[in-house]
């Protein structure tokens, strides 16, 4: 036995030598269980919950009902971009600009001679572009995006923006003397930020991604001395998941084909663990202070196949990369005095500066470090809140059982709406 737990341990340490270490984003909501020592101060509780959120920006919804209008900056972008090159770029290039807009016969021939090359693809740029329409124009974009010309900036979020996010969760926990349980399905829909996003990193190619996941959360906390308490969480999960570039995206909606959204895609099935370790401090009658230490470690693992595969012999392929969230700490603060609540938070900070070591897209966003709440009760079924959270301003109500949100992002328009049921 005790030879056979060395080979394992052995082989899984070779695994993760050999393997690629891929940051990705942390599927799940905050929850009692990213800063487990409040579990020592719980009350004990069981119940069942059933929400649905959703989250749309106004590009996003423009892009669903008239895409070609919402891509009408990206496209005047492209012309400009092209239109800036110097004449022996237009030549050394022409292929590439060609099948841009390979849609169009009219597009100039190639001539041999740079500076008359030049005069006629500026030409058409300037006369034809127009004419194309806003359609075509639409087109031209997503080429450029398949293209390797680096036509469109890391950050497109000034040219459209275009989130979507969606999620239904049906889970059931409790809370017993301190130790703490979740069991539950998630369904998430994490849209990309913007639909001009095209980033990659040692082969795995960022995008929207659809997760199915179902696990569990276990934790404990307890008081060490009158004032202070420890907690430790650990989530396990089984995970489906499929990312859909947005050129993929693109072409489905520009082209009227669902096939299109998934033809690329690889399908996913894997595991994951968690784990969060945290400190409380009592300061005081009404106050607590908090500090958590984050994904210590969070990584996934996955086997996978494509579309490719179901059309031919049919076989799991094995993910030689790791996947992990970034390690973070948060330091938090809950007031309460009779029928009000103050929460407030400071994290994303450490996870943020190891991604912008690690990811050459990404960039810090300050936006995203502070969360904080306000919640006043009118009764013991009646309960309103407002707060702040990752560029979301929200107003939620809860009643009873029911609970509902609206919310918007305060660096570009959109609505979110939330509804949630606890038995």
């Amino acid at each position: 036995m005790r030879k056979a737990f060395i080979l394992l341990f052995l082989s899984l340490c070779s695994s993760l030598s050999a393997a690629y270490f891929i940051p990705v984003k942390r599927i799940q909501d905050n929850d009692i269980f990213q800063s487990p020592a409040l579990l020592a101060a719980e009350d004990n509780e069981n119940n069942f919950s059933i929400d649905v959120k959703s989250y749309a920006d106004f590009d996003m919804l423009e892009f669903f009902s008239d895409p070609a209008s919402v891509l009408t900056g990206a496209a005047y972008y492209l012309r400009d971009f092209i239109l800036d090159k110097d004449d022996q770029y237009l030549l050394d290039n022409y292929d590439i600009i060609k099948n841009i807009f390979s849609f169009d016969p009219g597009f100039p021939s190639k001539h041999q001679n740079v500076s008359e090359n030049a005069h006629y693809i500026r030409e058409y740029l300037n006369k034809n572009f127009e004419n194309i329409g806003k359609g075509n124009r639409a087109r031209a974009v997503l080429n450029a995006l398949s293209s390797n010309l680096s036509v469109f900036p890391q950050d497109t979020s000034s040219l459209v923006d275009g989130n979507l996010d969606l999620s239904l969760a049906l889970n059931w926990n409790g809370i017993s003397d301190g130790f703490g349980w979740k069991g539950g399905v998630d369904i998430v829909y994490d849209g990309a930020s913007s639909l001009l996003d095209s980033f990659s990193y040692s082969g795995y190619d960022y995008g929207s991604t659809l997760y199915f996941t179902l696990g569990a959360s276990v934790g404990y906390g307890t008081y060490v001395s009158d004032k202070v308490a420890v907690g430790i969480s650990f989530t396990p999960r089984f995970i489906f998941r499929t990312t859909t570039l947005n050129t993929s995206l693109l072409e489905s909606r520009i082209s009227g084909s669902f096939i299109q959204f998934l033809a690329s895609n690889r399908f996913d099935f894997g595991a994951a663990i968690e784990l969060d370790f945290g400190l409380m401090l009592n300061a005081g009658e009404n106050a607590r202070i908090l500090l958590d230490f984050r994904s210590l470690p969070s990584i996934e693992m996955f086997w996978y196949f494509s579309a490719s595969d179901v059309m031919e012999n049919f076989s799991f392929h094995e993910d030689e990369n790791i996947y992990y969230s970034m390690p973070d700490i948060a330091v938090g603060v809950i007031w309460e005095k009779g029928s009000m609540e103050m929460k407030a938070e400071i994290s994303s900070i450490m996870s943020q500066v190891l991604l912008v070591k690690k990811l050459p897209f990404f960039s810090f966003d300050i936006l995203s470090i502070p969360r904080f709440s306000f919640t006043y009760g009118f009764s013991d079924m009646l309960s309103v809140e407002a707060g702040y959270r990752e560029r979301l301003v929200y107003a939620k109500i809860m009643y009873s059982f029911f609970n509902a949100e609206f919310s918007t992002r305060v660096d570009r328009p959109g609505i979110g709406f939330s509804a949630g049921f606890e038995f």
